[in-house]
């Protein structure tokens, strides 16, 4: 189960509770939403998807609390409800589908997908606040994918002096940002 809270919304939904079910609703549209955007660039499309799921959910509400990981549940009707939108309307093939599945299973994690605006200018935000030094050399290396070696290379440094610059900035930054960092780095 993910969490305490949504574990007990699930049971209270599982026994037809139709306030626990609003309050569920409530708290993962905007997750849903925006995870069915990725798939589907039309929002009357995107809303007529997250409505599907959320009547999936309703509708299998009995077993809600046998299931270990909701999230990832819920990612996973969501994807499947906007592929079959995108095959009823034959704007993508089988074969496209699976292209883009394929890529969204082994690239990129659902939770990482929908990361809102908040946390991205709350990072920006951290990382600003970085030492100079410090912020450079990270940068360089989240950003623009630069091996410390290089980095060492370019500002004349040692790679000890890079990885130790690292190491700061990810003890600061998760200092700031908490455990969000671990999903992040």
């Amino acid at each position: 189960m993910e969490d305490k809270h949504t574990e007990i919304l699930l049971k209270r939904i599982a026994a037809d509770d139709n306030e626990a079910f609003r309050l569920f609703y409530d708290r993962y549209y905007l997750q849903v939403y925006r995870f069915a955007s990725y798939f589907v660039d039309s929002s009357l499309l995107i809303e007529e998807i997250v409505s599907d799921v959320f009547c999936i959910i309703w509708q299998h509400r009995k077993r809600l609390s046998q299931i270990d990981y909701f999230e990832r549940y819920l990612y996973t009707i969501t994807k499947n409800k906007a592929f079959h939108y995108l095959r009823s309307e034959n704007k993508m093939s089988l074969t496209e589908l699976d292209a883009v599945s394929d890529k969204l299973s082994h690239d990129e994690d659902p939770e990482y997908l929908i990361v809102d605006k908040e946390l991205n200018v709350s990072l920006k935000k951290a990382i600003d606040e970085l030492p100079e030094r410090c912020r450079l050399i990270f940068l360089m290396a989240r950003e623009e994918g630069l091996k410390y070696k290089e980095i060492a290379e370019i500002l004349s440094i040692s790679e000890k002096t890079v990885n130790a610059q690292m190491v700061l900035a990810i003890k600061k930054l998760t200092k700031t940002l908490g455990n969000i960092t671990l999903f992040l780095f």
